[in-house]
C-alpha cells in the first residue's frame, strides 16, 4: 500500500500538531475545574439571572458546571467538536485535492495502480489519522478525568461523549472526503474547512433555540451528538448512527464515482 504509506508520512506532522494542541487546550480547561465547582453556588445563582436564551445557548438549564461532566461538556466537549471538526475537514479535503494543488496528481497517476486504488489508500490513511487523533484525545481526557475528578464520574458516560466527538468529526470527515475531489486550491482548504464547520454548527444552535427550526436538526451532526441529551439518556440515539454512518458511506462512494470520471489537472 504504497499510497496509504506515503499519506501517512505526509500527513503525521499536522496531525502530532493538532493532538497536542488540542490536548493542551484540555489540560487548560480541565485545570479550572476545581476552582469552578468551589464557587458553583455563585455561578449557579449568577447564571440564573441571565436569560434563558443564553442558558440553553450554552445547556446550563440541563448541565452544572460543578459536575465534572457537564463542566467537560460545556466547555472541552465544544472545543473539541469545533476543532476537531475543522482538522477532520482539512485531512479529508487535503487528501485528493493536495495531490493537484501540489500539481504532482499527475505523476501518481502514471504509477501502476488504478485511480480506484489511489482514492481507497487515501481514504484510509486519513481515516486513520483520524481515528488515532480522536483515541489519542480522548485517553488524554481519562487521564485528565482521574487526576482533576478523583473516580466522582461516570466513565461509560464520558466514553459516550468521546465516542459522539469521533461520529461528528467522521461525519465532516466524509463531507470533507467528497468535497476534496472538486477543490484544488490549496488556499481554499482553510476557509472552506471551517466555513463548513461553523455552519453546521450555527444550524444546531438556530434549531435549538428556534422551536420553529426544529427539523433543521437533522442537517446537522451537532445535534446528533448533543453533549447534555448523552448525559440526560445515558445513550447516543440509534439514529444518529444511522444518519451519520449513512452520511459517511454515501460521501465515500461518491468520492469514487468523481474522481474516477474526473480530469486531473497534473
Amino acid at each position: 500500500m504504497p499510497v496509504f504509506w506515503r499519506e501517512l508520512a505526509r500527513t503525521r506532522t499536522s496531525l502530532l500538531a493538532w493532538t497536542i494542541s488540542m490536548i493542551l487546550l484540555s489540560v487548560a480547561l480541565m485545570a479550572l475545574f476545581p476552582t469552578i465547582r468551589t464557587q458553583a453556588a455563585e455561578l449557579d445563582a449568577m447564571f440564573a439571572k441571565y436569560p434563558p436564551e443564553f442558558k440553553e445557548l450554552f445547556q446550563l438549564d440541563r448541565l452544572s458546571m460543578a459536575d465534572p461532566l457537564g463542566y467537560y461538556a460545556t466547555e472541552n466537549h465544544l472545543f473539541l467538536t469545533l476543532f476537531g471538526g475543522i482538522y477532520a475537514m482539512l485531512l479529508a479535503v487535503g487528501a485528493l485535492a493536495r495531490e493537484e494543488s501540489e500539481r504532482t496528481s499527475e505523476f501518481l497517476l502514471t504509477r501502476p495502480i488504478g485511480r480506484a486504488r489511489v482514492v481507497t489508500e487515501k481514504t484510509l490513511a486519513s481515516a486513520a489519522c483520524l481515528f488515532v487523533f480522536d483515541l489519542l484525545i480522548g485517553l488524554a481526557t481519562f487521564v485528565l478525568f482521574e487526576v482533576v475528578a478523583g473516580g466522582e464520574y461516570d466513565r461509560g458516560i464520558l466514553f459516550l461523549l468521546l465516542l459522539g466527538a469521533f461520529l461528528l468529526h467522521l461525519f465532516l470527515w466524509g463531507i470533507g472526503l467528497l468535497v476534496s475531489v472538486f477543490v484544488i486550491k490549496a488556499r481554499a482548504f482553510y476557509p472552506l474547512s471551517i466555513g463548513v464547520v461553523l455552519s453546521l454548527y450555527f444550524l444546531g444552535i438556530w434549531s435549538m433555540l428556534d422551536d420553529k427550526a426544529e427539523p433543521i436538526r437533522y442537517l446537522t451532526p451537532f445535534r446528533y451528538v448533543d453533549p447534555a441529551d448523552i448525559i440526560e439518556q445515558g445513550r447516543i440515539a440509534p439514529l444518529s448512527f444511522v444518519l451519520i454512518g449513512g452520511v459517511v458511506v454515501v460521501c465515500i462512494a461518491l468520492t469514487h464515482f468523481f474522481y474516477r470520471r474526473k480530469d486531473i489537472a497534473g
